[in-house]
């Protein structure tokens, strides 16, 4: 064969080769491209091989642990040992340990040669305890109610820091913006560290200057008095309103919306209130913008009522609105008030009453229609009792007017709200209602502050009429947490000498009736009088209510007197000398409608007494009191008035005269202007200071105005406006006393003259105790009176 044809079949049989090797990559290409083929059981012999499973973890090693246990660990990283480990796994282990807050710090590590998981971790100290140094503005009960973190807790800086959020809040609030705090902290042994919080309070941020834009009607004067926000000025030292605070410039908007709506300015508000910084940086600018609108009166006054037994004609008088009166937004919720009042009054406890208004623009006035619909029945599924850590809910539950499963009845929680107020052991009582488990079912949240309810005291005080008082007493009102009342005392001043022990069960048998028991002895040096007394007594107590508002007092009372003339009394005392027992019995009804028993705006407080005294014992006599008062506000709402009315009468039978220590002797507290035993009947033949014979019957009347409060209430200041007028007198037949003496008998003076006082009173709850100064001067009186016109109590315990 040639070379030339040898070269010619190579080639020949090269392109075969090459184009078969070329077809076997195409069908290659296209089964990677199209997959395994469908044909089941054949397998694929160029398949991707399955990655290697995650290797199973063997063994788990928890490290650094000292308080907390290895096992709590392995709760948080959700890892056993058996389950595969992935580092994705790894990841949020770690994740979950730091998001508890335990560990300053953790790593995890894992083995693959031998399958360990090893689990470092770096506990968090706990505080020892946390101190604050540096404050002086703000107290440190006050920061300790504010700073989340507590000794025993664990330490993060996480915490810290909103801590040190929460301290820099509490100084803004109270003036200071320059305020900083500097959290340092002090290792202890066994991890643990003590935390300091060092602050620099910085200078108070005042009120530079306050000003309005807009105004028109008012100026800026007379705005400025109706907010709270005060400028700063040296002479307001005691003054905490003449700092800067965002809260309290919220409080002032809306003091200023309320002022103008008032005034009849029902489209005012307020744009913008803006406070500056002064270029000092050490107080600021705040500029109020406002939008006084037009002034309306009030147009067309009506009551649509749906609810035919509820009749529009017979409630519109309760409405004090009439045409033509400026408007009033606070009038028209009074309204509200007083129709819903007046509704459950009359049965409709579910009544809703809904104000529609109806605005003029051209006349400037409002038409007012309150709708009277009959709502959905409610009724009480629960009565939740909190914030009573101390007294039993007992106490509490049994002043409610209302139980679980009766219909609901804002007239009647009003009313427990006031009982529970009145029992003395509370210094806030609130009820709020919460949605029950069912639409017409509602639940009844009682919120109670416990104040403290025992007293021991070492007192001593002075009183115009008593001079100086010394006194050691017990008080408790709420005594093992039962609301029963216990009280021992010893009183010792010029005038008096008292031992005292009372005790009042107020559910006796946990039932609405009152028992108690009172053991007392008064040595009592009546100078104006002229004679001493001594009376030892027990009496029994028995009460129980015959209404919601009145109540029946039983009690008996044995007693034992002496009395003791001067020298130099006159006859009518001398007369009384010796000792007398006196064995009798008494009641007393109350009928009490009080809005509220520390400090009433409204309501009747009455009540009717007698003591029969004969039975067994050697004196004989009835007396008879009566009191009454009743509370309303006048002259706009903003003032109180009170009028008072007292009388009583006394006289023996069977022929007894009484003894001149059973007379009523008026004055001081009870006739203000006037000194104790200063107006009635008096022996003229002995010192004017001295003489007072008491007298047999007295009315005595008084005639009050509560001012408002135009001082901050922190100071504990109030005045009244007073008048006190009556009459004491009426002795026994002095022909009896003076014989045939006519001397005696026209120095014996028994006119029963009318008197009358006028004056101011002022309180002060101090610090060391109530004091209370009554000016009162007398503008009839007779020649033989004792005026008093400044008559001072004061009075302090430790």
């Amino acid at each position: 064969m040639s070379l030339n044809a040898l070269f010619a079949r190579v080639t020949r049989t090269a392109s075969v080769v090459l184009i078969l090797a070329l077809s076997c990559a195409a069908s290659t290409d296209a089964q990677t491209t199209a997959g395994p083929s469908p044909k089941l059981g054949a397998p694929g012999a160029d398949a991707t091989p399955a990655p290697p499973p995650a290797p199973p973890i063997q063994h788990i090693v928890v490290k650094g642990t000292q308080r907390i246990e290895s096992a709590t660990v392995l709760s948080y990283i959700s890892l056993r040992e058996g389950d595969p480990y992935t580092a994705q796994a790894g990841d949020r282990a770690l994740k979950a340990l730091f998001g508890t807050g335990l560990f300053s710090d953790v790593k995890v590590r894992w083995e693959a040669a031998t399958g360990t998981l090893n689990v470092t971790v770096v506990e968090s100290p706990i505080i020892n305890q946390i101190d604050y140094e540096g404050n002086s503005k703000v107290s440190t009960k006050d920061l300790e109610k504010e700073v989340q973190l507590k000794p025993r807790m664990v330490f993060t800086r996480t915490k810290v820091q909103s801590d040190v959020q929460r301290i820099i809040e509490v100084y803004r609030r109270n003036g200071k913006f320059g305020a900083t705090v500097d959290p340092q902290i002090i290792q202890r042994p066994q991890n643990r560290v003590d935390l300091i919080f060092s602050i620099h309070e910085g200078p108070t941020t005042g009120v530079a200057r306050i000003n309005f834009i807009g105004n028109k009607v008012f100026d800026d004067d007379t705005l400025r008095e109706q907010i709270a926000t005060e400028e700063s000025s040296w002479w307001r030292i005691l003054a905490s309103n003449d700092n800067y605070d965002p809260d309290r410039l919220t409080f002032d908007r809306e003091q200023l919306r309320r002022f103008y709506i008032s005034h009849g300015y029902a489209d005012f508000h307020v744009v913008s209130a803006v406070a500056e910084l002064t270029p000092s940086r050490d107080s600021f600018y705040v500029t109020f913008t406002v939008d006084e609108g037009q002034q309306y009166h009030f147009g067309k006054i009506e009551i649509d009522s749906s609810i035919k037994e509820l009749d529009p004609l017979a409630l519109r008088p309760l409405i004090k609105i009439q045409t033509g009166d400026l408007y009033n937004g606070e009038l028209i919720q009074k309204a509200i008030d007083t129709l819903t009042n007046a509704a459950g009054t009359r049965g409709y406890a579910f009544a809703e009453v809904h104000p529609r208004v109806g605005r003029d623009h051209d006349k400037r006035t409002i038409d007012l229609v309150m709708k009277i619909d009959q709502g959905p029945r409610v009724y009480v599924e629960k009565i939740n009792v909190t914030g009573n850590t101390r007294t039993l809910d007992k106490v509490v539950r049994r002043e409610f007017r209302l139980v679980e499963g009766d219909a609901f009845n804002r007239v009647l929680v009003d009313r427990s709200r006031t009982r529970i107020r009145s029992l003395g052991i509370f210094k806030d009582v609130d009820v709020k209602q919460s949605p029950g488990s069912q639409p017409d079912r509602v639940n009844l949240d009682v919120k109670v502050t416990e104040q403290s309810t025992g007293e021991l005291s070492l007192g001593a005080g002075y009183s115009s009429t008593s001079s100086l008082i010394g006194q050691f007493s017990y008080t408790e009102r709420n005594l093992f947490g039962r609301g029963q009342y216990l009280r021992t005392s010893i009183s010792i001043s010029e005038l008096s000498k008292q031992f005292q022990f009372s005790f009042t069960e107020p559910y006796f048998l946990d039932r609405p009736l009152s028992a108690g028991i009172d053991l007392y002895k008064v040595l009592s040096n009546y100078k104006q009088a002229t004679y001493q007394a001594d009376t030892s007594a027990v009496q029994l107590r028995f009460g129980f209510p015959t209404s919601e508002f009145g109540s029946v007092a039983l009690r008996y009372s044995f007693q034992v007197q002496t009395i003791d003339p001067y020298f130099n009394a006159p006859p009518e005392v001398l007369l009384s000398a010796g000792s007398r027992t006196t064995s009798g019995i008494g009641f007393t009804f109350g009928y009490n409608t009080l809005d509220d028993y520390v400090k009433p705006t409204r309501g009747l407080a009455f009540s009717f007494s007698q003591d029969f005294a004969g039975f067994g014992g050697s004196l004989k006599y009835l007396r008879s009191e009566l009191q009454a008062t009743t509370y309303k506000r006048v002259l706009w709402d903003q003032f109180v008035g009170s009028l008072a009315v007292n009388a009583g009468y006394i006289t023996g039978y069977s022929g007894e005269k009484l003894p001149i220590n059973e007379h009523f002797f008026k004055g001081g507290d009870t006739f203000r202007g006037f000194a104790l035993a200063g107006i009635g009947p008096r022996d003229l033949r002995v010192a004017k200071d001295v003489g007072a014979l008491g007298g047999d019957t007295y009315a005595i009347g008084s005639a009050e105005l509560r001012i408002p409060d135009f001082l901050p209430e922190d100071y504990g200041i109030s005045f009244s406006l007073f008048s006190d007028f009556g009459t004491l007198g009426h002795l026994d037949d002095k022909s009896e006393i003076c014989g045939n003496d006519r001397v005696c008998l026209a120095n014996v003076r028994d006119n029963l003259a009318f008197r009358a006082s006028a004056g101011l009173s002022i309180g002060w709850k101090s610090p060391f105790g109530p004091i209370r100064v009554d000016l009162g001067m007398p503008f009839i009186k007779t020649s033989y009176d004792r005026p008093q016109i400044i008559h001072f109590t004061a009075g302090t315990g430790l």
